[in-house]
């Protein structure tokens, strides 16, 4: 049944799927990812920064595993990003399978690099997973049965890491998943015992003021972030806010959030004289009275919440003081940014509706034909007939067709007081050409610049925040990362990213369940010249080799282990 349902997969037939649904869903995400289902490939991940799970856990589970684990297992445990950081064997020729497979601690077992199984599953869907045989993507792994389960931090929640007992299919027992949710639960026990004061009294203030009925409730100290649904929706920078707060400012501290409907008020956490953390706590316009609730004083208010950075919002003024008394304007930045969107709106507030001439349609229309259109649509709009004209896509034009149209521009009367012609422009990074330059400066000496996404982060956030109550929650190290990612697409790719949450279906989205374009992104916009050339001519190889790394190393003249290498340091796992 389970290579009927591989084959409905791979070839689309009209057939219902007979695997679980998880499992074909895993799958999808699989065949997205293009992991490969022939071989288990070995990817190096990083275990210095996950020292503290692995100095709690292991203990714990080396205690426990040969009481509650049988003869015939396997115990492993991964960070969060999918690194195995531990495994424990008592049955050697299983661990000698393990080895044939690459299950080795360093070794990345996230479900983007490995596939369906244990370990990654359980840390795709937060959730546990029991997955038997050919329900492993890879037909390598067809032999093993593992159950995997998260750990999650009994303050922060997060995941902390990944739990996994693995057997061969003959070994497998039905209480594999009930023994490892115990594990889990011990390991999240002595992760709280683990707990600075720090963080168990921000837990404690955090709880406080969230059965107050507080709208949004965020605590934070140099290391933690504690938030309620609301209250993760504020879009706090902690790191920038906790720099501040370390630095003395005191009262003096500006919080650089989200805004937020209401009353959004904090005050500091002190202890032994020392401040240990900060609660930020959000009101409703018109909250409901809640009954008096032991515990610390309420919160006082402490100046002003705001979110530093251009926001779209002020982009209208800005414009409308640019085009003050002129007749013509220029709308230039990059792709995505929303250049024909602002000016569609800012010219929605004329008499007449703006119209658009869109030079991208000239190969499909012809140039006599469009050279025509312009023609009519500017002398109806000069003449006050018609509305505004936004001439969208100057960069697509022939320099016949520029210098046609600036011809066209220079035969039309100029008006001083109303604002009747703009354009939008694409720098592409080459120089534009004499007769495209030529037309752009019949719009004025300064181009209107609208800046990039990565420079907005109020636009990002509330963007990403007002979902409605079925879209998952952005933890806070994801506010942090949409806030620090590059967006090479702006708008176009932001609501590329607003449409994959909307598909997700678990309540909280973490660092480790973004796309693996993220990664890479991130990573490409640090890259100089020349290795970001390295980088696109090694992921071109790649696909020309359907992912075959020893065809590719010698394709491009290197070493596998180079090439490995510089996979990894380029993201293109």
């Amino acid at each position: 049944m389970i290579d009927d349902d591989r084959e409905w997969l791979e070839h689309g037939s009209g057939r219902g799927a007979a695997a679980r649904p998880e499992i074909v869903q895993s799958w999808r995400r699989c065949r997205l990812n293009g992991v490969s289902a022939d071989q288990v490939p070995i990817v190096e991940g990083e275990v210095s920064p996950h020292v503290r799970i692995s100095r709690i856990a292991v203990p714990v589970l080396i205690a426990m595993a040969e009481v509650m684990i049988g003869a015939n297992t396997s115990l492993l445990l991964s960070a969060p990003d999918g690194t195995m950081l531990w495994r424990w064997s008592e049955d050697s020729r299983l661990a000698a399978l393990l080895d044939r497979n690459s299950a080795l601690p360093g070794t990345r077992w996230s479900e983007d690099v490995v596939g369906t199984n244990g370990l990654g599953t359980a840390l795709e869907t937060i959730r546990p997973v029991m997955i038997r045989g050919g329900e492993h993507y890879s037909e390598a792994l067809h032999h093993f049965a593992c159950a995997g389960a998260p750990i999650r931090h009994p303050i922060t929640r997060r995941v902390a890491g990944v739990l996994s007992v693995t057997s061969l299919n003959k070994d497998a027992s039905p209480l594999m998943g009930a023994t490892l949710k115990k594990l889990a639960r011990e390991v999240e026990e002595q992760l709280y015992g683990d707990s600075t004061l720090r963080e168990r009294e921000l837990l404690h203030h955090f709880l406080t003021e969230r059965r107050r009925g507080r709208a949004a409730v965020v605590a934070v100290n140099e290391d933690t972030v504690i938030a309620n649904k609301a209250g993760a929706r504020l879009g706090i920078d902690h790191r920038s806010l906790w720099n501040q707060v370390e630095t003395g400012a005191g009262d003096e501290v500006h919080l650089d959030l989200d805004g937020a409907e209401g009353t959004v008020d904090w005050r500091v956490i002190e202890h032994a004289g020392a401040v240990v953390g900060l609660v930020i706590v959000g009101e409703s316009p018109d909250p409901v009275p809640k009954p008096a609730v032991a515990g610390p004083a309420p919160i006082q208010r402490r100046g002003p919440m705001r979110l530093v950075g251009p926001r779209w919002s002020q982009l209208h003024p800005t414009l409308r003081s640019a085009g003050r008394d002129c007749d013509r304007v220029l709308i230039t930045g990059e792709p995505g940014v929303g250049k024909r969107t602002l000016l569609k709106e800012f010219l929605g507030e004329t008499e007449h509706p703006p119209r658009e001439l869109d030079c991208s349609a000239v190969e499909e229309l012809g140039g006599r034909r469009w050279l025509a259109t312009a023609r009519e649509m500017l002398a109806q709009a000069v003449g006050g007939s018609g509305g505004p004209v936004i001439i969208s896509h100057f960069e697509t034009l022939s320099p016949a067709l520029a210098r046609s149209l600036g011809q066209i521009l220079d035969r039309l009367p100029r008006t001083a007081d109303t604002l009747r012609v703009a354009g939008t422009w694409t720098p592409t990074g080459t120089d534009p050409g004499p007769a495209l330059q030529a037309l752009l400066d019949r719009f004025g000496a300064e181009p209107f610049e609208i800046p990039p996404l990565r420079k907005r982060p109020y636009d990002i956030l509330s963007r990403l925040v007002d979902q409605g109550p079925a879209m998952p929650v952005l933890s806070e190290r994801v506010v942090e990362q949409v806030q620090r990612h590059p967006w090479p697409g702006n708008h176009r790719q932001l609501e590329e990213f607003r449409r994959w949450l909307a598909r997700q279906h678990r309540p909280v989205i973490d660092v480790a369940d973004l796309p693996p374009r993220w990664a890479r992104d991130a990573a490409r916009a640090r890259l100089t010249a020349i290795q970001a050339a390295e980088a696109d001519a090694i992921d071109s190889a790649l696909r020309a080799t359907n992912g075959n790394k020893a065809a590719t190393a010698a394709s491009l003249g290197i070493s596998r282990s180079s090439l490995y290498r510089k996979m990894r340091e380029y993201r293109l796992t």
